[in-house]
This record gives structure tokens, sequence and C-alpha cells, in this order.
């Protein structure tokens, strides 16, 4: 039989939900550094498919981290949105909106300060299998066996320790299409204007969701991401089918960008699923718990980064009481997943999805138009700037309703 190595925590993956985990234990509990193991079925820098938006909740918790954004990006401080019943301004008075890296570097960063802070990255190995009983969880992976007391599962959408552990669940996958163009940034507004944009108009032809295109540097060279996301795919077909029906939907919202050339070309578009919250859904089995992706992100915009770090950083808080002896800690770490302000602002994106993503999204898509301060404080909210998602629902009201009643601004 092939002798298991003991440690204290199990991590599978190592991506922002995973290493931020990691982080965040060792800078609670610094002794645990050469204690937690992240096993990476790829290698850093590892290709990534995703849009690379840093909300300011995120940067916020690099903060926290005491690190460093130390990759090539763009700031965004002017946004846009297009919704079936007219457009949005999503500009904040110059504050920055989103930063957008490049997700290979940016993890490669976490990977190199996770690192360098004693979290060991087992990379090119697989989970195989896991067995838990009352005394700990035994990961079998392609380079041995791994004695834990407590795995994390932050291994994506398809999460392998989510389906051998809570199941094979689909109903909550959605679906995003992407692809990267090289622009002349004199020429180009995401570049000039320092601006995001979103297109809903979508919706109205039954795709739960939105078109983006956000500026990027690649290798130092200016690009535009160009995405859609559907919330709720009926089908999807690599070469056809609902891919198809998502590129030329993106054609039609970006029409003064060269993309109707690459529909006839497959390989030019990257696609990935989207696993998003449902409350439903259960986040700690035993000694097994799961975090970001693998356990939901939000369903009306398919953002996750946030939530890898917010997860990551009530992981290490439970991972930590519980092996202080608290053995109610990971039972209160799924409570806080689903009670908590994280999982509160799931709840309400999901409720919003429910029904900018309905038959009457026009009615929803108009009453969100309706105020101007409304907007305001919703784009705060959903970034997280300066915390603003974790006030209780009633304060936040308050706010609100003092700002559009004395015209005084939102803040």
């Amino acid at each position: 039989m092939e002798s298991s190595r003991r440690i204290d925590v199990v991590i599978a993956g190592a991506g922002p939900a995973g290493l931020a985990t990691a982080l965040f234990l060792v800078k609670n509990r610094p002794s645990l550094a050469g204690r937690i193991v992240a096993i990476e079925k790829s290698a850093h820098p590892r290709f990534k498919v995703c849009a690379g938006g840093l909300i300011p909740k995120t940067m916020l918790a690099l903060d926290e981290l005491g690190i460093a954004l130390d990759v090539p990006k763009v700031e965004v401080i002017r946004g846009e949105a297009a919704t079936p019943v007219g457009g949005v301004d999503l500009s904040r008075g110059g504050e920055v909106l989103a930063t957008v890296i490049r997700r290979d570097l940016f993890d490669s960063m976490l990977a190199r300060t996770a690192s360098e802070a004693g979290v060991e990255i087992v990379e090119r190995s697989r989970v195989l299998d896991i067995v838990q009983d009352a005394s700990g969880v035994d990961v079998s992976t392609e380079h041995g066996i791994f004695d834990a007391q407590i795995l994390v599962g932050a291994d994506g959408s398809g999460s392998r320790v989510r389906r051998a552990v809570f199941g094979a669940r689909k109903e909550t996958i959605g679906r995003a299409l992407m692809t990267d163009i090289a622009v002349d940034p004199e020429r180009t507004p995401e570049f000039t204007e320092r601006r995001y944009r979103f297109d809903f108009r979508c919706v109205s032809r039954r795709i739960n969701g939105y078109s983006w295109s956000f500026p990027c540097l690649i290798g130092g060279a200016p690009h535009l991401n160009l995405g859609i996301y559907d919330q709720r795919p009926r089908e999807f077909v690599e070469t056809g089918g609902e891919q198809s029906r998502m590129i030329a939907e993106l054609v039609a919202a970006f029409p003064e960008i060269p993309l109707d050339g690459l529909k006839r070309h497959a390989t030019q578009w990257q696609s990935f699923p989207i696993r998003w919250f449902d409350a439903g859904d259960s986040y700690a089995s035993g000694r097994v718990i799961l975090a970001g992706d693998a356990a939901g992100v939000d369903p009306l915009m398919g953002e996750g980064i946030s939530c890898a770090f917010e997860h990551g950083k009530l992981a290490a808080n439970a991972i930590c009481k519980f092996l202080d002896g608290d053995s109610g800690a990971l039972r209160a770490y799924d409570r806080a997943l689903h009670e908590g302000a994280a999982g509160k602002k799931l709840s309400k994106l999901a409720f919003a999805a429910r029904h900018f993503y309905s038959p009457h999204h026009r009615l929803f898509f108009r009453i969100a138009g309706i105020s101007r301060r409304a907007q305001e404080i919703g784009v705060d909210w959903y970034n997280g700037a300066r915390h603003l998602d974790e006030v209780p629902t009633r304060r936040l009201i308050a706010r609100w309703a003092r700002a559009v009643l004395s015209r005084e601004p939102v803040r």
C-alpha cells in the first residue's frame, strides 16, 4: 500500500480561491507554513480563460494580504451598459471601477507569493480519489496520498472535489465565450477613455446574460477582451449550435469591432463553464469544504475573482478554528456562505438574475434606469467599494433614500 504524507490542509486547485485560502491561513496562523499543500492539475503560468476584471472588493482583499499588484494592468474609470430599454452610465467620478489583468500572470503572482510564505504547490497533479472519516481526509493524487485534517475544494466550476463529495448537479452551470483582438489604443474608446462596455440587449433574444468589451494588455500590446455570458445555456456545441448563436450576438453588440471574420474560426474563441451560486447548495461535508468557482459565483454577471477571495478568507478563519478544536467551525463556514455578507450578496444577485433575465426583463431594466443615484449606489455595492456590500440592507436602503430625498451625494 502506498504510504501517505500527513499534513494539516490540502487545497485542490491553485487558482485565486485556493491560493487566497492558503494566504489567509498563513497570515492568520504563521505556524501553518509547511503544513499546507495545494494540488494543481496544470502549472503556473497556466492559461486561464477569464476576462480578468478585478473589482475594488478584490483590491481590498489584496491590500489586506499585503500583496502589491505587480502585473501589467489597465485601470478602468468609465463604464457603460446598453440595455433593452436604453443606455446606462456606470462611471463613478473618476474612481477605478475595475483593474483588468491577465489571469496567467495574476495567478502566477499569487502562486509565487504563496510559495514564499511557505505554501507547497504540487503542480501537474490531479486529485484521483477522496476518502474521509472522523479522523481526517485521505486525498489520492498523481503525486501520492496526502492524509490531511481538512480538504478545500477550490478546483473550479467542474470541481472534482464537488463531484466526489457533494454530487454532480449541472443545473447551475452557465457558459461564457471570449476572444482577444489587437487594437490601436489611440483609436479605441476602451483605451482613450479607460472604459469598459456591457451590452444586455441579447436578453431580449433569450440569452440570459450580456456581452462585454474590456481593455487589456497581452505581452504589453493593447487588446480588447470580448466575450458573452449566458447564465442558462440551453445547448452548447463547440463548433455550432449555441456557440454560433452566442458569437452572432457578440458581433451584433459591437458592430464597429472586426469580429465578423472570426465567426468561421472556432479556434479563435475560448469557451468555459461558470458555476453560479445557488442557495440550495451545501459547501461543507465532514472535513471537506468548497470555495470559489467550485462553490458558485455571482449569477448575474458571472464574476468570480472577488468571490474567490471572500471564500478564501472565510475558509481560512473556519479552518483555524477547526484546528483549534472547534468541531462546528466548518458547518459555520457553510452557514456563512449562505447567511453571511458574502452569501447575502450572492443571494441578492441571484434574485436580480431571475428578474433581469426573465420574460419581464424590460420592466426591471426600466426600473433600474429610473434613478441615477440608485445606479450609483448599485455600482458601489456591486463593486464592494469601501466594503459597502457588507452594510446591512436596511442601512443601505436608508442611505440611498437620504441621498435621493436630500439630493446629497450617495457617499
